[in-house]
């Protein structure tokens, strides 16, 4: 009985702790509005199309360890006509290799979804090497 009793007791203890883990706040400094989580979802959507930016800059095999921190989106805006599901984004981003390196450029990407393509494509992209101690405005997700 004693057993059984320390059972409960403790899995109690443990699901409240969890729960109350899972609810806490994340350390971020931008809120969450409905603006704030669009541009979230644009971000991960679009993901894909800024790796293949880095593979064509940096070649296939070295493009491997290559991550982006501070994305953003700069632009999006509707093509055609109003109501049509036609868009072009323009996204930045600093791409670094590993955890313990710092940023080595910005990318800056433009994908379009239109009439002649087949979903979201790269259109174009411009990177600069990013200067040594340079500040960069960065956008923590929501």
């Amino acid at each position: 009985m004693r057993k059984i009793i320390l059972t409960i007791l403790m899995t109690l203890i443990l699901s409240n702790a969890s729960i109350a883990h899972a609810n806490r706040d994340l350390p971020t400094k931008t809120k969450a509005t409905r603006e704030n989580i669009l541009e979230d979802a644009v971000i991960d959507l679009l993901d894909t199309q800024m790796t293949q930016a880095a593979e064509k800059y940096y070649g296939a095999e070295n493009s491997k360890g290559v991550r982006f921190d501070c994305r953003r989106v700069l632009s999006i805006k509707k093509l055609d006509h109003p109501g049509s599901m036609m868009f072009e984004a323009t996204l930045e981003g600093m791409s670094y290799f590993g955890p313990h390196n710092p940023p080595s450029h910005i990318f800056t990407v433009t994908i379009r979804k239109d009439y002649h393509t087949n979903g979201w494509v790269m259109k174009s992209f411009k990177v600069r090497k990013l200067k040594p101690h340079e500040a960069h405005e960065c956008r923590d997700p929501a």
